[in-house]
């Protein structure tokens, strides 16, 4: 079992994403070609820190959770921090996928790359519904990092 628990900004036990790893994070996924040493330093912080995520109720519309991951069109989803997370549901709130409340948790980046493995999933980071979005993905099957634009139709 995952170590899931609700999100709380008082414990730094959570070893959560720091503003400003988040702000170096978003500078280098900013850039219009990054370098093998702007991608260490992003598998860096991802690698040493938990992600969030979070579990919609029971009667959502197209959500679902693996192994308490929120996995939305196929994919699993991630944030790095609170802000695109909160923002995220609200978007979903909005869009009438789900009424309620949420469960909002932490997770190893690692275990997020384990559970897609384990069921050949991609994983969307810090993904949102803005045209045009760039995020982070991990492809379960070439197993690596990537910046993608995600373009939503409305």
């Amino acid at each position: 079992m995952k170590k899931f628990e609700k999100y709380d900004v008082e414990k730094p036990e959570w070893n959560l994403i720091s503003k400003e790893e988040v702000s170096l994070l978003k500078m280098k996924l900013g850039k219009s070609h990054r370098k093998e040493s702007d991608w260490e330093v992003i598998k860096e912080i991802l690698g040493k820190r938990n992600v969030l995520t979070f579990i919609p109720p029971k009667k959502s519309k197209g959500l679902t959770t693996i192994e308490k991951v929120l996995c939305e069109n196929g994919n699993l989803i991630a944030f790095t921090n609170m802000d695109d997370c909160t923002r995220h549901i609200q978007v979903l709130q909005f869009k009438g996928k789900f009424r309620g409340y949420v469960e909002i948790g932490y997770i190893p980046f690692e275990d997020v790359l384990d559970i897609a493995d384990q069921h050949d999933m991609n994983v969307l980071i810090d993904v949102n519904d803005e045209g045009n979005c760039k995020c982070l993905m991990y492809e379960s099957g070439e197993q690596r990092l990537k910046a993608v634009i995600m373009t939503y139709l409305k």
